[in-house]
């Protein structure tokens, strides 16, 4: 045990070959430096953002988000409106050509029953 507490005091005890002499601060001073700029930072930026006023531009934020939904749903039944007359004004054309073809071939018809029959006037 005397060679332990020989060896303990030859490196660490007051009468070690060399003096530590500690020139740096210590720890307390750190970390008081950390807390001072932490709160400075918090206090700084309270003060950019006008202290709370945040609030209000989260809240404007929430009312045109629900807003701009309420205007998606409107647009898309619109769409869907647009695409309901397409599909219809598509079948509206469609009828039209049909009863156009039907119309050519029913004036044959007449012309080809008049040139039998003979033009009445």
């Amino acid at each position: 045990m005397k060679k332990v507490k020989r060896t303990y005091a030859k490196y660490f005890g007051v009468t070690r070959r060399k003096m530590r002499i500690k020139t740096g601060a210590s720890w307390h001073t750190y970390l008081m430096i950390a807390l001072l700029s932490f709160s400075g930072g918090v206090g700084f930026t309270y003060w950019e953002l006008n202290g709370g006023s945040v609030s209000g531009f989260i809240s404007k934020i929430q009312a045109l988000e629900a807003e701009n939904q309420s205007i998606q749903g409107k647009l898309l039944h619109q769409k869907i409106e647009l695409q309901l007359k397409s599909i219809s004004g598509d079948q509206v054309s469609s009828d039209i050509t049909k009863l156009q073809e039907e119309n050519v071939k029913l004036k044959e018809e007449i012309l080809f029953y008049e040139k039998i029959v003979g033009k009445k006037r």
